[in-house]
């Protein structure tokens, strides 16, 4: 009898030199890393009509996944055993058998000059790994470790969206706190606050009080008298401990560049009285470090103290600017650049828009959610085209009154785009705004 081994070697040997050949044209090889590591075997991957494909050998061959492969000849079929999951595909089909449970996928398994070669993404994320895309390198990344946050912020009245995508998230920022100048806690607004809570809970998302303040001269005096903060942090402690929340998020705009130590300090104050038991998030401009203009967010000090950091990086064009690509996708990657130096990778948040802006030619933007936008294409006639210079979508139409608009916003290949920059440095995740807005385009890149 053959002893396993040997098994395996002869239905590599007929895979190698017994298979009839499947026509294909393939662009250049990529490369691919597992768990950060170069992998390199011949013959090398292809990427075939955008996705990875890679010889069953690699499947095999490779320490990280040390598999046994078997096929059958008349059936133009090959099985998998990899990682306690037996997966059998069929040349040429889009459908596959994942412990006997039919999965479908995009591209087919295929034969090219005597190999067999089977889509990389599914297998991978079939076995349990996370998957991303290095455009810059042509690199795949995949990970059985590493699992990106999901931080979603919930503002307003979100519910059904919430609900509807709630697997997706790891935690939810609940932004229904602010604060005034002397550092008084109130209620924005209250949206079915405990059933929310109680909700998050019951699917396992981690819950985070999220408290605002966008006033200048407000965030001035507040941060300046020592009373004042300590009277917000003990009412931002009570309040979480009060309704079990699992952390804190603070969301402070436009604070006076001059008081960045100040803003330091109070993170610093926040987290000592909060403990080890409640996690401390902050939300904060996007920078690339080429900016000529002061900010009052300390970076490398911040990322010392707090536990995450969501970096906001949008609104490159916003309500006042000209109309333009809300978050370009070379800017996002010199942002994350910018933050990767200055705070641990694992802290990082990566904010991705899930909104756009409506400009009026010689006027301000107003924001565009999918319920607007549902709204303008079915009164006007609406161009879409899309900007590879900053992987963007845009719209264009004139209205009844002869003005001209132009829309700026993200849809699916934007964020999947964004997620991969966020995915491939194994930052600590994502994070967005908003919850609620109605494009179903994120949640569509989570799912895949």
């Amino acid at each position: 009898m053959l002893g396993k081994k040997a098994v395996i070697v002869l239905v590599i040997a007929m895979l190698i030199f017994s298979i009839p050949v499947f026509p294909v044209t393939a662009d250049s090889n990529p490369r691919i890393r597992i768990e950060g590591e170069l992998k390199h075997f011949q013959p090398g991957a292809l990427l075939i009509g955008g996705r990875t494909m890679v010889p069953v050998r690699f499947v095999v061959e490779d320490s990280a996944l040390r598999g046994a492969v078997y096929w059958d000849g008349a059936l133009q079929k090959v099985a998998l055993d990899c990682k306690g999951k037996y997966i059998e595909f069929i040349i040429g089909s889009q459908e596959a058998k994942v412990d006997g449970v039919t999965k479908r996928f995009d591209t087919a398994p295929l034969i090219h000059q005597d190999r067999t070669y089977i889509p990389l993404r599914f297998l991978a994320e079939t076995l349990g790994a996370t998957v991303s895309w290095d455009s810059d390198r042509r690199e795949v990344n995949i990970s059985f470790s590493y699992r990106p946050e999901v931080f979603a912020y919930y503002y307003y009245t979100p519910w059904d969206e919430f609900t509807e995508n709630a697997d997706l998230f790891t935690d939810v920022a609940l932004r229904w706190f602010e604060s005034n100048s002397r550092g008084e806690l109130s209620y924005e607004y209250q949206d079915q606050y405990q059933k929310v809570l109680q909700y998050a809970r019951q699917k396992g998302i981690r819950t985070h009080l999220g408290v605002a303040l966008m006033d200048k001269d407000a965030l001035h005096i507040l941060l300046r008298n020592y009373s004042y903060r300590q009277h917000l942090i003990q009412q931002l402690n009570q309040q979480a401990r009060a309704d079990k929340y699992d952390g804190v998020n603070i969301d402070f705009e436009f604070i006076p560049p001059a008081d960045a130590p100040y803003f330091t300090q109070f993170l610093r104050e926040l987290k000592a009285a909060l403990g080890q038991d409640k996690t401390l998030s902050v939300a904060v401009f996007a920078r690339t470090g080429e900016e000529n203009w002061p900010v009052a967010y300390q970076y490398k000090e911040i990322g010392k103290i707090v536990d995450r950091v969501v970096v906001m990086a949008y609104d490159y064009s916003y309500a006042d600017s000209a109309p333009g690509p809300v978050a370009p996708l070379w800017w996002v990657k010199d942002v994350k650049d910018y933050m990767m130096a200055n705070i641990p990778r694992e802290k990082i948040l990566l904010g991705l828009p899930t909104y756009g802006y409506n400009w009026t030619a010689g006027g301000k933007a107003v924001t565009v959610t999918a319920p607007k936008l549902a709204a303008i294409q079915s009164k006007y006639q609406v161009k879409g085209g899309f900007d590879a210079a900053s992987m963007s979508p845009y719209y264009n139409y004139t209205d009844e009154n002869g003005r001209q608009h132009t829309i700026w916003l993200e849809n699916q290949a934007s964020l999947n785009e964004k997620f991969n920059v966020a995915t491939a440095d194994r930052l600590g995740g994502i994070a967005f705004w908003r919850i609620g807005n109605g494009f179903d385009d994120l949640y569509q890149v989570l799912r895949q």
